[in-house]
């Protein structure tokens, strides 16, 4: 199964808009630079992920899912 990378991209989009719009982080605040950079971090793993081998990216989103799972937290749909 392939993943659509820009349904990804979407989702991710409107998950950081949803953070950015609880935080409220005003501007040249620590929250605004902390918003930034995991802004920036989410845009830059995007552009990596869509020049990857696809089974490298599985293969990765497959360990972050079982670690997720023996860790309790809350697992992403998507990416499987």
């Amino acid at each position: 199964m392939k993943t659509d990378m820009g349904e990804v991209a979407a989702e991710l989009g409107q998950h950081l808009e949803l953070i950015r719009n609880r935080v409220k982080p005003a501007d040249d605040t620590p929250e605004d630079y902390a918003m930034c950079a995991l802004e920036t971090f989410c845009a830059i793993a995007l552009r990596v992920l869509k020049k990857s081998n696809p089974s490298k990216v599985r293969d990765a989103a497959r360990t972050v899912e079982i670690k997720a799972r023996l860790d309790g937290t809350p697992v992403v749909r998507g990416l499987e």
